[in-house]
């Protein structure tokens, strides 16, 4: 497999409290273009990570962490190697961040849309003293229900979720958030931002914030990680019969989590 990252747009120094690293596709020239444009207009220097494109990849790389029978326990319908190839891309930052000693990371995917607050609330969360793993950045449409709020200043709230939300387009990941992240998912079965759902499976302090600092560019609507035009696989039977099941099942376990996590606060 290629190397984890190529030469920084701007040069980075490694010894900064918060490093940003890119996600993109080596074919996804115009998204890096376009990104690159983004970041530079909030002075946001960063360091590419070279994508890893499920389709270029062979048998035995496609199955070096992802797990077929994992998959099958834990999920409606195998990965496609497009959602492997995302889902090892992040994994490249989370070994670098643990190789490195990086105290945290910001990770973006290529068409996360910044607001023009992302620096300042990028400055509070490298000042925060509560501890945390995961700091989630972006929300989709629908808003999850919050657990718990705690004000950072007047303006910005940390927020616990009582329903991470998916959608890894962009967060930020501590060393210890990293750390664990590796340890507990050095083999998977579901897409990554389902997989980082399930704190409770790698002992996760995962957070947002509100109002939330990042979104999603017009250029997602168009996926770059599919393979001839796929960006998943197709469900069987017996796929779609387990799906409300697993639901199910993830609902009871996320209820009672976040129960054992207001008592163990409390």
């Amino acid at each position: 497999m290629a190397e984890p990252l190529t030469k920084s747009i701007k040069p980075q120094d490694f010894g900064s409290r918060m490093n940003t690293f890119v996600i993109n596709l080596d074919k996804s020239v115009d998204r890096l273009t376009e990104i690159t444009e983004r970041l530079d207009r909030l002075g946001l220097a960063f360091t590419r990570v070279s994508a890893v494109y499920g389709g270029n990849l062979n048998e035995r790389e496609l199955n070096q962490h992802y797990d077929s029978s994992l998959n099958k326990r834990n999920y409606r319908r195998p990965l496609a190697a497009s959602e492997i190839g995302c889902y090892l891309s992040h994994r490249k930052i989370w070994q670098v961040v643990v190789d490195k000693g990086l105290s945290m990371a910001l990770v973006l995917e290529d068409d996360a849309a910044p607001a023009p607050e992302l620096p300042a609330v990028l400055a509070e969360i490298e000042l925060l003293s509560h501890q945390w793993d995961i700091i989630k950045l972006y929300e989709p449409p629908a808003k999850k229900s919050v657990a718990r709020s705690i004000p950072i200043n007047d303006r910005l709230s940390l927020c616990q979720y009582k329903k991470i939300p998916s959608c890894a387009t962009g967060y930020v990941v501590s060393l210890a958030g990293a750390t664990k992240l590796l340890g507990a998912r050095e083999s998977f079965g579901r897409p990554i931002d389902d997989d980082m759902q399930f704190y409770w499976e790698y002992s996760g302090n995962v957070y947002g914030v509100k109002p939330q600092p990042i979104f999603c560019a017009e250029s997602s609507q168009q996926s770059t990680i599919g393979i001839n035009g796929k960006t998943r696989s197709r469900k069987t039977f017996i796929g779609t019969m387990l799906g409300p099941l697993l639901r199910l099942a993830y609902e009871v376990l996320r209820l009672y989590h976040n129960s054992r996590r207001e008592n163990l606060r409390h």
